[in-house]
């Protein structure tokens, strides 16, 4: 388990599926979470905002804004931070959606299980780490690395 707690940002306004979520994220032996829940568009984005989120897990569906929406101004806001997108009206297009968003992963509630959330956030905090790592590392060699054919050999 690492020393500091995953901090989540959970945007989602019904207390039932902020429970259910909190509860699927417990079972993750890996990891341990400290969860923020917000309800709306605005909340959202001004939490996230404030900083220290490790992981976003997004209401497609909002009673107060849009989800679609929230996703791209806390992708604008931080490109890196990986997002799990969750709704209950699951379709490809809705899906396909928040993927070109820039959501990292898209989990219909109606099959949302402990298994199927904590797969997904591994896949998407792995998945973050090595971005940073590399873009760290980018940084500190003073540019980009550009792949030519030439540069396997």
């Amino acid at each position: 388990m690492p020393s500091a707690p995953i901090r989540v940002l959970h945007v989602e306004d019904n207390r039932i599926q902020q429970a259910l979520v909190a509860r699927h994220l417990a079972t993750v032996e890996e990891y341990q979470f400290t969860i923020h829940h917000v309800s709306g568009e605005e909340a959202a984005v001004e939490t996230f905002r404030q900083g220290g989120y490790d992981l976003v897990i997004l209401d497609y569906h909002l009673d107060q804004g849009d989800g679609l929406n929230c996703l791209r101004r806390i992708r604008r806001a931080d490109a890196i931070v990986p997002i799990v997108a969750v709704s209950g009206v699951a379709t490809s297009e809705i899906a396909s959606q928040l993927i070109e968003a820039g959501a990292d992963d898209y989990l219909g509630k109606k099959t949302l299980d402990s298994e199927t959330l904590g797969q997904s956030v591994r896949n998407v905090l792995a998945r973050a780490k090595a971005f940073r790592s590399r873009f760290s590392a980018l940084e500190h060699c003073g540019g980009f690395a550009v792949y030519t054919p030439a540069a396997r050999e």
